[in-house]
C-alpha cells in the first residue's frame, strides 16, 4: 500500500530558481527574456509537476505552499492570482498557503560610506519546518517531499531521521540550488533536479476554470 505523502514548497525558492538568469533553454527553444530565460513557465501545474518524478510507493495527498507576500503591488498582485489558480488543485485549497513576510533592514556600504535599506524574507523556512516536524509527529502522513533548495531545512530532516530513519523524504530542487548535504541526508535516488522540459510540460491551462470563474495568466508570466 502506497504512504500518504505532503509536499511542502519554498514559494520564492521556485519562483527565483526558475527565472534565475543561468538557465539557459534547450536548443530550439525560445527564451522569454535574456535575463530571465525560464520566465513562461512559471505559472506551474504543481500537482501534476510533483507527482511525474514518480517517487516510489507514495500517493500526493496535500500540497503545502510557503511564500512571503511581496511587498511590492504589481507581484503581490500576480502571487494572488497563481494562488487562486493553484487552489483549483485537488491537492490544495484556501488552507494550503502559509505567509511569511518580509523584513526591512538597514545595510551599510563601506565603500559609498552610505546607509541603504533593503528587504529580507522572514519566518518562511521556519514555517516549513515547524509544520514538517508537526505533521512527522502527528503521523499526518507517511512520507514527505520538499521542493527548494535550502540548506536551512537540514535541521529538519535530520530530527525526523533520527526518530525514525525509513521515514522517506524526497527533494526537488531548482537548478543551481541543489543542497550537497541534503542529497547526503537523503541519498541521491530521493533528490530531483527541475529540468525546463519538465517545467514545460506542467503548465497550469490557460486561462484557469474554477466554481465557475475564470484566473488567467498573467502577461508577466508569458
Amino acid at each position: 500500500m502506497n504512504k500518504s505523502c505532503f509536499a511542502y514548497i519554498d514559494g520564492y525558492n521556485l519562483y527565483h530558481g526558475i527565472i534565475d538568469k543561468r538557465n539557459i533553454p534547450p536548443k530550439g527553444y525560445k527564451p522569454f527574456t535574456q535575463k530571465r530565460p525560464w520566465g513562461n513557465l512559471l505559472w506551474l501545474n504543481l500537482e501534476s509537476f510533483i507527482k511525474s518524478y514518480n517517487f516510489p510507493q507514495i500517493t500526493l495527498q496535500k500540497i503545502k505552499f510557503f511564500e512571503a507576500p511581496s511587498y511590492k503591488q504589481d507581484s503581490h498582485k500576480r502571487q494572488q492570482i497563481y494562488q487562486n489558480a493553484l487552489i483549483s488543485l485537488s491537492t490544495m485549497d484556501a488552507d494550503s498557503f502559509y505567509q511569511g513576510e518580509f523584513k526591512v533592514i538597514e545595510i551599510f556600504c563601506s565603500r559609498c560610506n552610505q546607509t541603504f535599506k533593503s528587504h529580507v524574507e522572514k519566518k518562511t523556512d521556519v514555517e516549513i519546518s515547524t509544520e514538517m516536524l508537526s505533521d512527522f509527529y502527528l503521523s499526518n502522513c507517511g512520507a514527505m517531499i520538499l521542493l527548494g533548495g535550502d540548506s536551512d531545512q537540514i535541521p529538519v530532516i535530520r530530527k525526523i531521521k533520527m526518530n525514525d530513519p525509513n521515514f522517506e523524504i524526497f527533494s526537488i530542487s531548482p537548478p543551481f540550488r541543489k543542497s550537497k548535504e541534503i542529497t547526503k541526508l537523503l541519498g541521491e535516488s530521493n533528490c530531483k533536479t527541475i529540468s525546463y522540459k519538465r517545467l514545460l510540460n506542467h503548465q497550469l491551462s490557460d486561462p484557469v476554470i474554477y466554481n465557475g470563474k475564470s484566473i488567467n495568466k498573467p502577461n508577466e508570466y508569458k
